[in-house]
């Protein structure tokens, strides 16, 4: 029986009773018994908190866990959710539903249930995103709650038992970056998954990468990374681009002068691909910047203009005009 048929026959019981005393005390007594009849199960059933709502379709329970959860009744959430997960027809709703239990699992204090549900949002996401921001969810809450050893620990043993555990790799990877800030180990998580998807043999994985890179430019290990972006350059066009801007920056770093520039112009003669597109403003600042310390004033002149046309924020546009007009003061070469 659902809430609403619940609510009705609890408003028609005083109704019918007054309606039966206008024919006569012999009636009534027969209307007061029945009357008494619904009133107790009405009362049974609002005392078992609604326990047997029933739900046709994982929509109408979807719906149902979302609104318990937003009036901050997990238990009944959760039973909506689990509810919504039998009824699901497509894999995509499963998930779906995970995803939610995640953070009612959390409110509930089970650890345990919060990081299986994580575990089959990761293991059956339909896109990466969904994966990636499920995990971020886990690492905030982890944080929040005080929760950061204990996944850890979770995770870590798993690995111990299956060292090629993708889900665990997948995890750790996440959570060495956005909570432990471990970026060397970070860096052997990415190596691990690497490994694992040339075994499978699972087609190359730019972001993965490019993230590897990352990881040396963090530690600074400029060395390293640059070589990193270049090979990622020669392997992917949408971010070649972007990986000689970085490798620019990281040869810079490292020391290494003639490459950098080398690196520099190669990017600005192909100019921005689709990788270096999501930040428009980054990819002509650094190429501007190292230009400008190099002394090459067309690439400089025209870098800082376009990263002034990018920029969003008061202060990045006051920093790009300062700089082009010593730019514009260079003697030309």
């Amino acid at each position: 029986m659902t809430r609403r048929r619940t609510v009705l026959q609890s408003n028609l019981v005083p109704s019918w009773g007054i309606a039966i005393v206008l024919f006569g005390s012999g009636g009534f007594a027969i209307a007061q018994e029945k009357a008494g009849s619904t009133t107790e199960s009405v009362a049974t059933k609002q005392a078992s908190g609604d326990a047997d709502d029933e739900y046709s379709n994982f929509r109408q329970a979807y719906s149902a866990a979302f609104r318990s959860r937003e009036a901050s009744d997990f238990e009944k959430s959760k039973s909506a959710l689990n509810a919504a997960i039998e009824l699901a027809t497509r894999d995509r709703e499963k998930a779906d539903a995970h995803r939610t239990l995640i953070s009612v699992h959390a409110e509930l204090g089970d650890q345990d249930k919060m990081f299986e549900s994580l575990e089959y949002t990761v293991e059956n996401a339909p896109y990466p995103a969904f994966a990636s921001l499920s995990i971020g969810s886990v690492n905030a809450i982890a944080r929040r709650k005080g929760w950061a050893n204990e996944m850890k620990a979770r995770y870590e043993k798993q690995l111990e038992e299956d060292p090629k555990d993708r889900t665990a790799l997948v995890i750790m990877e996440a959570y060495t970056y956005n909570v432990a800030r471990d970026h060397a180990k970070r860096g052997e998580y990415i190596d691990r998954l690497l490994k694992l998807n040339e075994e499978e043999g699972k087609p190359f994985d730019v972001e993965w990468k490019i993230n590897r890179a990352f990881c040396d430019r963090l530690t600074r290990n400029f060395e390293a990374a640059a070589k990193r972006y270049e090979a990622v350059s020669e392997e992917n066009d949408e971010a070649k681009a972007f990986c000689l801007m970085e490798a620019a920056y990281c040869w810079e770093q490292a020391g290494e002068k003639a490459k950098a520039v080398k690196a520099a112009l190669a990017a600005d003669a192909i100019g921005p691909g689709k990788r270096a597109k999501r930040s428009l403003y980054q990819w002509h600042r650094t190429l501007a910047n190292l230009f400008l310390a190099h002394l090459k004033k067309a690439e400089a002149i025209k870098h800082y203009e376009a990263a002034l046309e990018e920029a969003n924020i008061d202060a990045y546009r006051d920093q790009c005009r300062e700089k082009l007009q010593i730019a514009k003061a260079l003697k030309d070469s």
